[in-house]
């Protein structure tokens, strides 16, 4: 059996809601919280912090989309919107959201397992691409600092491109010191060095 979920159902139709968390509760999910509009929506998942979110696409004062935007902002999980409508306007405005699936209602009990593991899949892809993302970016800002620190170096001492950085290479080992953190280290002390 596929690991319990904690469910957040956002649904402005009672029947939805609980044809829905019946649904869940048959596959060994538990529905921890329902709401009747996507502002509901977002402060439940903030107090209730479920594993997964199923939200309508039209709901009275946020939709599900702009729900999903800040659930997501907040705490990052699978979302898988709702919708009564399959046409391409509705579908495109589904797209524009961090969600994950998309399900037609009335939700078909067999389609629901397959929906929560596609779901779960690519949130975890997306949050793969996000953290290579991240970690691409703190490379070239790391990267950044250490090219200015060489030029302050190649500037104040007079040395070239590759003795400036084979100089901060060698002080970063011997202190035991990240480059970066070396580079910020004499961008910092720039007046000084400068006034030598």
């Amino acid at each position: 059996m596929a690991t319990a979920l904690r469910v957040l159902i956002a649904d402005d139709e009672a029947l939805h809601n609980l044809a829905l968390t019946s649904q869940l509760e048959t596959l060994g999910h538990t529905v921890v919280a329902t709401a009747t509009n996507g502002k509901e929506a977002v402060q439940l998942a903030r107090e209730t912090k479920p594993d997964i979110a199923f939200l309508d696409i039209r709901m009275p004062v946020m939709t599900g989309p702009e729900a999903a935007h800040e659930i997501t902002a907040e705490r990052p999980m699978p979302i898988i919107i709702l919708s009564a409508y399959s046409d391409s306007r509705t579908v495109e405005e589904a797209t524009r959201a961090p969600i994950f699936h998309y399900l037609v209602k009335p939700v078909d009990p067999d389609d629901l397992a397959p929906a929560i593991a596609v779901a779960r899949a690519r949130f975890d892809e997306w949050l793969d691409a996000r953290h290579q993302r991240d970690m691409l970016e703190l490379k070239l800002e790391e990267r950044k600092i250490i090219e200015r620190a060489k030029g302050l170096l190649m500037d104040t001492r007079g040395l070239t491109e590759r003795e400036a950085y084979r100089f901060l290479q060698k002080t970063s080992q011997d202190k035991n010191t990240p480059m970066v953190e070396l580079a910020r280290k004499i961008l910092l002390a720039a007046p000084l060095l400068q006034k030598e």
